[in-house]
């Protein structure tokens, strides 16, 4: 009898360990979950989520399924979609979601394949339904952020109609739902534009409409406070000249008639002195008192003027001309 070759032997054993371990053992990666599966059956006890190396019976004893528990994507094929005025609008979706109960997905879907297929079924009805129920306009507007919103809500409703269902028919948990693309069909999208410009001619017209009236009302309410304060305005005025007339009146009857018009003639060059005391620059009407006095000192019309006061009309009249005088110190 030959004898084997210890290095032979050694290999020989080394290959036998070597395969019991991989028999009797089974590895759950930190990414992982995995099932026990005896005998063709499994329970929810029977799952593994904690990673590490596992004593198992060797297969078909025991068999331990290992599955990824990483956030996974899937796409949802473009299809046409109805609203509910009668439009056709091409959507497509995508689905970010991870195995959260490894015992029924392995129950309901086993493999990977079958989970993508069953989960593209599940949002196609759900991203149906959720379009169906809405206009045409929901999508398609001239304002981005309006269409953002829109868009957020219609993720929102899509997340939680799928999400529950999902998640007990299938151990899958639904992460996020998105619309990945919105497009109108080539034969629709010219009678969706026009009808988008009807509609902003519509609002600028309601718009332009409504600054008009505001316009008119700003307008309007303005006039009649310039009338209220120009009405005031002209009131006090006539208060103060017929005041200034009572006044002067008064003080010329405490003088003689042969002394009124000095007296009106020194006041004159009390006012002027006064106004011209200073460096300064006045304007006068042409047919004041003191523009009279300065251009011709000899007229003594102007102190007549004051000398006989009398009422004049409510509204002045405009000055014939203007004057000015300066006096430096």
């Amino acid at each position: 009898m030959n004898r084997v070759p210890f290095p032979t032997l050694l290999t020989g054993l080394l290959l036998v360990g070597a395969l019991a371990f991989y028999a009797f053992t089974a590895q759950v990666r930190f990414n992982q979950v995995a099932v026990r599966v005896q005998l063709g059956k499994a329970s929810p006890e029977s799952v593994i989520k904690e990673p590490g190396l596992y004593f198992r019976w060797p297969p078909p004893i025991e068999i331990v399924k290992v599955y990824d528990a990483r956030l996974r994507t899937t796409d949802t094929a473009e299809a046409e979609t109805k609203t509910v005025d009668g439009k056709n609008l091409i959507v497509s979706a995508y689905a970010l979601w991870r195995i959260k109960e490894p015992h029924q997905y392995y129950i309901r879907v086993v493999e990977d394949a079958e989970a993508v297929k069953q989960l593209r079924t599940r949002l196609g009805q759900v991203r149906s339904a959720a379009v169906g129920k809405r206009e045409l306009g929901f999508f398609a507007n001239l304002e981005n952020e309006i269409v953002q919103r829109n868009w957020e809500q219609l993720e929102q409703e899509m997340l939680a109609e799928a999400a529950p269902g999902i998640l007990r028919d299938y151990g899958i948990e639904l992460v996020k739902v998105g619309v990945r693309r919105i497009s109108l069909p080539e034969q629709v999208t010219k009678t969706v534009f026009q009808a988008m410009i009807q509609n902003a001619k519509k609002l600028a017209t309601q718009y332009q409409t409504e600054g008009n009236s505001q316009a008119a009302a700003i307008k309007a309410r303005a006039e009649a406070d310039k009338r209220q304060i120009l009405a005031f305005a002209e009131t006090k005025a006539q208060e103060l000249r017929s005041r200034g007339i009572q006044r002067s009146t008064q003080i010329l009857s405490q003088i003689e008639s042969s002394n009124r018009e000095f007296y009106a003639f020194l006041r004159v060059l009390d006012a002027l002195r006064t106004s011209l005391s200073q460096r300064s620059t006045i304007f006068l009407d042409s047919s004041s008192p003191l523009y009279k006095t300065l251009v011709d000192p000899l007229d003594t019309s102007s102190a007549n003027d004051l000398a006989q006061p009398k009422a004049r009309s409510a509204v002045s009249p405009a000055p014939a001309a203007l004057a000015g005088g300066r006096s430096e110190n």
